[in-house]
C-alpha cells in the first residue's frame, strides 16, 4: 500500500508539473520565438494583439511562398486593412488550427485569403498527411479534444498517429528540446522572448525582402538541361534541377484527399459566417514547366460553394527570373508587385459582391 501510495503521488506530481508548464499558456511566453512552435505562437499573438484601424479586415495565410506584405497593401488605401499569418513550412493542416486560434468565432474578418500552389490538388513530392513537423508547429494550439481528429489524420503511419496522440497528452515530450535549451541559458531566453513580444510584429511588418534574383539561369526544356551563371553554387543548381526538371509525381489522389480534409475544415470553420473565403494561386516560379498538372474539376476548392476563387493567371506577370530569389520564393521586388496586385484585386472583388 505504501508503494502504491508513493506511485500515485509521483504520478500526480508529474502530471501537475506537466499541466502547469505545458498545458497552460505559461510556457508559450518563453518559447524560442523562431522555433516551429514559437513561430506559430508569435504570429498568432501578434495578430490577436494588433491594433485594428478599420472594421473591414482581410487576413492572409499560406506558407513561405506567400510573399504578401501587409505594409504595402495597407499603403494602397483600398478601404480594407490587411494582415498576414503566413508562415514558412506551414501546411493546410497547420493553417486550419492557426485560423482557429486567430479567429475562434469566425467573425473577425471580412475575408480570409488562402494561398495555394495550384487549384488542382496536384501531387507533391512529400506526403503532407504524414508530416511529423506539424505536431511541433501546432503543439501549443492542440487540446485533448483534438486528439481524435489530429492524431487520426496520421492514419497512414500508425507510429506517427500514436506519437501525435501521446504528444498532445504529454506535451513535455514535444517541448523537450526547447525546454533543455531554455535550462541552459534561461536569462538570455527570457530576454529574447520579451524582446520578441515587444518588437516581432514590426520585424515582420517592415520586412522588405532580398534583392537577389534568378537572372542568368537558363533552362533548355527540350534537352532537359539547366545552366547557372558564375556565383551560383552546386547546391543551388541541384535544387533548381529538382524543381524544374525532375519528373512530376504521378497522380494518386493522396494529396487531393489531404486537401479535401484540411481545406474542407477551413471551409467548415467559416461556413455561415460573414467572412468570405478567398483562394488564390501563387506565382508558380521564375520558370514555368511545360508539363503543368491536368485540371482537376473535383479538386478541394472547386467543389466548395460560395467561396471566391481568384483568376488562375492573376499573377502571371510575376513569373519571371528577375522577381524570384530562388526556384520557389519571390524576392523583395517580387513580393512588392505581388502585394500590390493581391490588395487591389481582392479588394475590388469584395467590393463588387
Amino acid at each position: 500500500m505504501r508503494a502504491l501510495f508513493t506511485l500515485i503521488l509521483t504520478v500526480c506530481g508529474f502530471w501537475a508539473v506537466e499541466f502547469a508548464l505545458f498545458h497552460s499558456s505559461a510556457y508559450s511566453t518563453i518559447l524560442r520565438h523562431d522555433s516551429s512552435t514559437g513561430s506559430v505562437e508569435t504570429s498568432l499573438r501578434n495578430e490577436l494583439r494588433r491594433t485594428r484601424n478599420n472594421p473591414r479586415q482581410i487576413l492572409t495565410i499560406g506558407d513561405s511562398r506567400m510573399g504578401f506584405q501587409p505594409r504595402i497593401g495597407n499603403g494602397m488605401h483600398t478601404g480594407y486593412e490587411f494582415a498576414s499569418i503566413a508562415l514558412g513550412g506551414a501546411t493546410p493542416r497547420d493553417w486550419y488550427y492557426m485560423l482557429r486560434g486567430a479567429d475562434p468565432s469566425a467573425n473577425r474578418y471580412s475575408a480570409v485569403v488562402v494561398a495555394l500552389g495550384d487549384y488542382d490538388d496536384s501531387e507533391t513530392a512529400e506526403d503532407l498527411s504524414v508530416r511529423a513537423a506539424d505536431l511541433y508547429y501546432l503543439i501549443a494550439r492542440l487540446k485533448y479534444s483534438d486528439i481524435p481528429e489530429f492524431a487520426r489524420s496520421y492514419h497512414h503511419d500508425p507510429k506517427l498517429e500514436w506519437a501525435a496522440a501521446r504528444g498532445i497528452v504529454l506535451k513535455g515530450l514535444v517541448y523537450k528540446r526547447d525546454f533543455q535549451e531554455f535550462l541552459l541559458h534561461p536569462t538570455a531566453r527570457i530576454e529574447m522572448a520579451m524582446l520578441a513580444r515587444k518588437d516581432s510584429y514590426y520585424w515582420v511588418y517592415n520586412y522588405v525582402g532580398p534583392n537577389q534574383n534568378m537572372e542568368g539561369v537558363a533552362i533548355d526544356w527540350k534537352n532537359r538541361t539547366l545552366t547557372v551563371p558564375p556565383g551560383f553554387t552546386d547546391a543551388q543548381k541541384a535544387a533548381y534541377e529538382l524543381r524544374f526538371l525532375a519528373e512530376r509525381p504521378p497522380y494518386t489522389g493522396v494529396n487531393s484527399a489531404y486537401m479535401h480534409q484540411w481545406i474542407g475544415k477551413i471551409y467548415e470553420h467559416y461556413r455561415g459566417s460573414k467572412t468570405r473565403l478567398v483562394f488564390l494561386r501563387l506565382p508558380r516560379g521564375p520558370f514555368i514547366r511545360p508539363d503543368q498538372p491536368e485540371v482537376n474539376p473535383h479538386s478541394s476548392i472547386r467543389e466548395m460553394p460560395g467561396v471566391i476563387i481568384m483568376p488562375e493567371h492573376l499573377f502571371d506577370s510575376i513569373e519571371r527570373p528577375g522577381l524570384f530569389v530562388d526556384q520557389m520564393h519571390m524576392n523583395g521586388p517580387g513580393c512588392g508587385e505581388f502585394s500590390r496586385i493581391l490588395a487591389k484585386e481582392v479588394s475590388r472583388t469584395l467590393d463588387a459582391l
